[in-house]
């Protein structure tokens, strides 16, 4: 299938900045973006100016994002008719999906496309009051059938290999967008948390990469929840290069490592704990002192001493 030409997200941009200071190429930045490398080239020559000592081509996505955002106030269809505005608005509340309203309508107007599915996409995503009432309505992309934990091999349930994780996220007092992404080796048992600024896919998976990128080698698999906020899991498994697996839909259990790992970290940072207020060197300790206590599953060992001790093999 080809990258589709599509805009990109802010989310998007700051990804592409991030690639572009690690020389990737503009092929490969597309290829995991997952959108044409015209919608590349096409960002660049936008939003890119010359340095005003070294005459380099400087790119930053804050100010990219905001042209975006200009143009787009310019040109948002939905807003400049009102009839398919409530038309649109309506079949969002009745459960229909937006490819479900774009073939509707064509199908009503022979043939002719009068808004297409990614314009909704756009419009819903373009402003948080709208993201909140319609968020819900929109249904998540199923998880190809091939990376289901039930393919998960045996040696890793049977926490055989060293290098298999299990990830999550531990939400806190509502209304409190921040919020923590776990991960635990499996047979280490071996944490990880990172702080994390909102729910969003797009952020939790660059979040995430740019914390392991560094241990990335001892990375074989990461077992997620088929939580939204995962749905950037190709960005994930493109970057770290690792093998994806989810758990059944509503089975976040079968990721027990990383859940009992929660209630470990649970009984120091209780749910009604206002996270957004903790520096991630504070949430390190927290985590470095549970990775600190010897387990019986580990023969007394610590999940510190355990992990380091496979780091050193590879």
């Amino acid at each position: 299938m080809k990258n589709k030409y599509s805009h990109l997200t802010d989310k998007d941009r700051i990804f592409l900045r991030i690639m572009l200071e690690k020389h990737y190429s503009k092929n490969k930045i597309a290829q995991i973006l997952k959108v044409n490398r015209s919608t590349i080239y096409r960002e660049l020559k936008r939003n890119s100016f010359k340095h005003w000592k070294t005459n380099n081509d400087i790119y930053w996505s804050d100010t990219a994002h905001q042209n975006y955002l200009e143009r787009r106030k310019r040109k948002r269809k939905l807003d400049k008719d009102k009839n398919l505005k409530d038309y649109v608005h309506d079949k969002l509340k009745s459960g229909w999906s937006p490819w479900q309203i774009e073939g509707r309508l064509k199908s009503e107007n022979e043939g002719q496309c009068v808004i297409s599915h990614e314009t909704i996409y756009r419009y819903i995503y373009s402003d948080y009051g709208i993201r909140n009432i319609f968020f819900q309505k929109l249904r998540n992309p199923r998880v190809p059938k091939e990376m289901l934990i039930t393919n998960r091999p045996d040696a890793i349930n049977k926490r055989e290999e060293f290098g298999h994780w299990e990830c999550d996220l531990m939400m806190f007092k509502q209304g409190i967008k921040s919020n923590l992404i776990t991960l635990r080796e499996r047979k280490s048992r071996f944490i990880i948390a990172i702080k994390n600024l909102n729910k969003t896919a797009s952020g939790t998976a660059l979040t995430l990469i740019s914390t392991v990128k560094n241990i990335k080698k001892h990375i074989k698999s990461i077992t997620f929840d088929q939580g939204s906020e995962f749905n950037k899991y190709q960005w994930i498994k493109d970057c770290i290069d690792t093998d994806i697996y989810f758990c059944k839909p509503a089975s976040p259990y079968q990721k027990g490592a990383v859940e009992n790992g929660n209630g470990v970290i649970r009984a120091e940072l209780p749910r009604e704990y206002d996270v957004a207020k903790l520096k991630q060197k504070h949430i390190a300790d927290i985590i470095s002192e549970i990775n600190n206590r010897p387990l019986k599953c580990l023969g007394y060992q610590t999940p510190q001493e355990t992990f380091l001790k496979w780091v050193e093999k590879y």
